[in-house]
């Protein structure tokens, strides 16, 4: 097995293992500041890249509510749709910008919590769940297949005889991937909204 495919390998183990938190999985119940935070801590754990990385601070919470992607807390307590919001900006931010996700969420904030913005929220959410979970199989898949043969970026990364080199191609293979997809979702979303 040549060193990029143990590369692939574990990268395919690992998306094995990333946790979808699933609705069932998100408390039921009002949650405070501190609380919201040890829980997105300890359920989207799997995702840091370094242990001591943050998953979401007080001060984010804080931005995304005053940058109006985020309802404010009823009485300092968040709720289940407040979760399911964060997750999915958590997600989301890596990915597009506070204003993208912002215009984005936009029509899902402007329905009236009397109007039924809890339900449509949780809608939202089992679908992204869904989708999670269907990229996470195709992600493993093409792990698994990104140097194939039949995809010539293996013949080009491993014509080098440097291991070293063939390491910078895969990763720059893959921020080329990532980097086109960055694009056509913020073509989506220039589109649409």
């Amino acid at each position: 097995m040549t060193t990029l495919d143990k590369i692939t390998d574990n990268f395919s183990q690992q998306i094995k293992t990333s946790g979808i938190i699933k609705i069932d999985d998100i408390p039921n119940i009002d949650l405070y500041m501190d609380q919201v935070t040890t829980f997105m801590d300890k359920a989207l754990g799997k995702c840091k890249r370094y242990e001591d990385d943050k998953i979401l601070t007080k001060t984010m919470i804080n931005n995304y509510t005053k940058a109006k992607i985020f309802p404010a807390p009823v009485k300092k307590k968040y709720t289940r749709t407040h979760l399911m919001l964060l997750i999915m900006i958590y997600h989301l931010k890596s990915v597009l910008s506070i204003r993208d996700i912002g215009i984005l969420f936009q029509p899902v904030l402007t329905v009236k919590p009397t109007d039924g913005q809890d339900d449509f929220i949780q809608n939202i959410y089992e679908s992204f769940t869904k989708l999670q979970l269907i990229i996470q199989q195709t992600m493993q898949s093409s792990a698994e297949g990104i140097l194939s043969n039949t995809n010539h970026a293996k013949d080009i990364i491993e014509g080098y005889q440097d291991e070293k080199t063939k390491k910078i191609l895969l990763v720059l293979l893959l921020a080329i991937r990532a980097n086109a997809e960055k694009q056509l979702a913020e073509r989506a979303l220039d589109s649409y909204f």
